[in-house]
C-alpha cells in the first residue's frame, strides 16, 4: 500500500475516550426513561409513517381547540407530553444518526487501510517463505488460515423427484406424482391501525 493510500491517520487517547464514555454516560443519566423493547411489543406497536405523523399533529391542534371530545381516561396532559416527548427524541436522534454514519465510515476506511497494509505483509511473508525462512513459514500458515476464505458448501443435488413412477404390464410407464392445492389461504383481513 503506497502511503498515498494513508486516507486517515488519527487516535483516540485513552483520556478523550473517557471523557467520551462520561458523556455517554451522562446522556444516558437524561434521559433515564429509554426502553428497550422486546420484538414481541414492537410488532404490535403501531407504526407512524408520514401520513400518520400528520394526522397526529392535525390531532393536536383539534384537540386544544375542542378537548372536551377527548375522553377523561385519556389525559390531554399526557397526550401532550407524548407529542413533546416524540418531537425532542427525534432531534436527539437526527444528531445520534448523523454522528453513527460518521462512525460507521471511519471504521470501514479504517479497517481496509489496516487489511491493505496486513495483505502486503502477508505477501512479504511468503516470500521469505519460499526462500527458506522458518519464521515467515509459520507466520504465513498462520495468516493463511485467518486470510482463505471458507469453501462454499457443496450444493446437494438438485433433483428432488417426490413422485412415484409405475410400470405396467405392458411397459408404459405412469407417473403418479401427487399434486397439492397451493393456493394462499392467507386471511385478507387487515387490522388499519397496523398499516401505513
Amino acid at each position: 500500500m503506497n502511503t498515498n493510500d494513508n486516507r486517515i491517520s488519527a487516535e483516540v487517547t485513552p483520556e478523550a475516550e473517557d471523557r467520551l464514555n462520561q458523556n455517554f454516560d451522562a446522556v444516558e443519566a437524561d434521559l433515564p426513561f429509554l426502553l428497550d423493547l422486546p420484538v414481541d411489543v414492537r410488532i404490535r406497536l403501531s407504526k407512524l409513517g408520514r401520513r400518520r405523523v400528520d394526522f397526529v399533529d392535525r390531532g393536536v391542534i383539534h384537540v386544544k381547540e375542542n378537548p372536551e371530545y377527548l375522553p377523561s381516561y385519556r389525559p390531554l396532559d399526557e397526550f401532550l407530553k407524548d407529542v413533546a416527548l416524540r418531537d425532542c427524541l427525534h432531534r436527539i436522534q437526527r444528531r445520534v444518526q448523523s454522528l453513527e454514519k460518521r462512525l460507521r465510515d471511519t471504521i470501514l476506511l479504517v479497517e481496509a487501510e489496516a487489511f491493505a497494509t496486513t495483505r502486503v505483509f502477508y505477501n512479504s511473508v511468503k516470500v521469505a517463505a519460499r526462500g527458506g525462512s522458518e519464521d515467515a513459514e509459520l507466520i504465513a500458515k498462520d495468516l493463511a488460515f485467518h486470510y482463505k476464505r471458507p469453501s462454499p458448501p457443496k450444493k446437494k443435488d438438485s433433483t428432488n423427484n417426490t413422485g412415484n413412477t409405475n410400470t405396467t404390464d405392458s411397459g408404459n410407464t405412469t407417473d403418479t406424482t401427487n399434486t397439492t392445492d397451493t393456493t394462499d389461504n392467507t386471511n385478507s383481513n387487515t387490522n388499519p391501525d397496523t398499516t401505513q
